[in-house]
């Protein structure tokens, strides 16, 4: 899929490959990471599939890095990623210790609403899947179908403004005239399950990983039904529309491009710009070394984790692209989820 972004941030994102090339290292990897603790901050919380994720990569990764340090998770979840990502790009060592894990739709807050970061500026390891993503009810809700949910009002359950949680209910509002109500406050993701479950709220957004994961019984048991798909298209759910096919208007398709790129992105990690070229190679190795090692995949088997990697070059190619899409679009696009943009 070709994306394209912002116009307006074009000439930072041109130059994001080459973040950190002008800082030489001042001593070898190996040298440098023997004996340390490379800490990973999750914009997310410990028990959702983020965290899974992230303890699942950590017990392995820090085998492949030279010198072989120690790799921990830490937890900073709130304003759908953005608390996590500005500690990262603003208080985080820029040294290769500190390693950001995104939660994806944090890359389009700068764009969208503003933010303390610059996301054409992160310089991307890799990413162990995409997160294609499906918008959910429960199985007794009076909504079962998008038909439905433009004539019947339901209850969506949200974690704030940047959470997907709240974008994708209001875009498909905006564009497909949806009757979605949103309930934002939930602290993470699986509040809003509970919440699912005794009927406090209807429905939400969620990655499928977010499911296949975490709430697989759910899935076997038919508790759950998938209204709409978006980002790369789910094998699983070949009866299930896709957003992109639900939309009328080129605008509302390129708004839609520019968001998926947080499902592209997926499970994705980076670190600040400044850290030394040498050390962003080595990290990058040893995550593709990661993604082909016998015991992680054998324990992402286990949880029942995907793994489909994307490289750390090709997430930049795809990021620099996506912050290209025209300044009107993005407009409009802020109009549809009531942001302003900040300067």
């Amino acid at each position: 899929m070709k994306l394209i972004g912002l116009t307006a941030v074009a000439s930072s994102a041109a130059v994001a490959v080459g973040a950190y090339c002008a800082l030489p290292a001042a001593a070898a990897p190996a040298d440098f990471f023997a004996g340390k603790t490379v800490s990973i901050t999750v914009s997310g919380s410990a028990g959702a599939s983020l965290g899974l994720y992230c303890r699942l990569f950590a017990a392995h990764w820090g085998k492949h890095i030279p010198g072989n340090p120690k790799a921990i998770c830490q937890f900073r979840p709130g304003g759908g990623g953005t608390k996590g990502a500005s500690w990262v790009y603003n208080k985080g060592k820029k040294d290769g210790t500190d390693v950001g894990q995104i939660l994806s739709p944090s890359v389009l807050a700068p764009t969208l609403r503003g933010a303390k970061y610059d996301a054409s500026k992160f310089i991307w390891l890799g990413s162990i899947t995409p997160r294609p993503a499906v918008v959910t009810v429960w199985h007794t809700s009076p909504v079962k179908t998008i038909e439905e949910a433009k004539k019947k009002s339901i209850i969506m359950g949200s974690t704030g403004f940047g959470s997907e949680t709240y974008l994708l209910p209001m875009f498909m509002n905006a564009t497909l005239g949806t009757k979605f109500q949103i309930i934002r406050g939930y602290k993470g993701g699986a509040p809003i399950n509970k919440a699912m479950e005794t009927g406090e709220v209807n429905g939400r957004m969620n990655y499928w990983t977010g499911w296949t994961t975490v709430k697989k019984k759910w899935l076997d048991e038919k508790k759950i039904i998938q209204l709409v798909q978006y980002g790369p298209k789910i094998p699983a759910l070949p009866n299930t529309p896709h957003l992109r096919d639900l939309l009328k208007s080129k605008d509302h398709k390129q708004m839609l491009t520019f968001l998926e790129l947080s499902e592209h992105l997926g499970m994705g990690f980076w670190v600040p710009p400044g850290v030394p070229k040498d050390r962003v190679e080595a990290l990058r190795k040893a995550f593709t070394d990661t993604m082909k090692d016998k015991g992680f995949l054998a324990d992402a088997k286990a949880k029942r984790a995907r793994v489909d990697p994307i490289s750390g070059a090709k997430i930049e190619e795809l990021a620099k692209a996506a912050f290209s899409t025209p300044e009107p679009v993005i407009a409009q696009l802020r109009k549809y989820l009531k942001f302003k943009k900040k300067k």
